[in-house]
């Protein structure tokens, strides 16, 4: 088992959260499919937690890493305004570009990648566990 944590504060330092995910995963061996719905994945839920979740300088978002020969797991936490991704309206994909609302794609995309995806609120955090099944030829 593998394991990474790494701590962020600003949306400034989502791509060193995200390159930190990619660089951990290519020295495991993990195929570049699964690096990228990874780092899609925390890129997309870090900015939804540092850029639209809070606007309080305080904010501060957690990631840590899981790998067995199975499974990828990705633990996010942050300390923004209660925000259950699992309970988001999914977005309209057959309405046209102009009659679509902004937002909404990035947590479809999450949806779509993840084989699992969980939420709750403990202690003032929110709390997102995505789990991502490895090819068996990988990890």
């Amino acid at each position: 088992m593998r394991a990474v944590h790494k701590t962020i504060a600003s949306p400034a330092h989502i791509g060193e959260l995200a390159d930190a995910v990619e660089t951990t995963l290519a020295e495991a061996g993990i195929d570049r499919a699964c690096i990228h719905d990874a780092r899609l994945i925390v890129e997309e839920l870090a900015c939804n937690a540092l850029v639209h979740g809070s606007a309080d300088e305080d904010a501060h978002l957690r990631l840590r890493l899981q790998l067995d020969a199975a499974q990828l797991v990705l633990e996010l936490d942050d300390n923004g305004p209660a925000f259950d991704p699992t309970a988001a309206p999914a977005p309209d994909l057959d309405a046209s570009i102009d009659q679509r609302p902004i937002g909404g794609l990035g947590l479809h995309l999450v949806r779509e990648l993840a084989h699992s995806l969980d939420y709750r609120r403990h202690e003032g955090r929110n709390l997102v566990r995505v789990t991502l099944r490895l090819d068996p030829a990988t990890g």
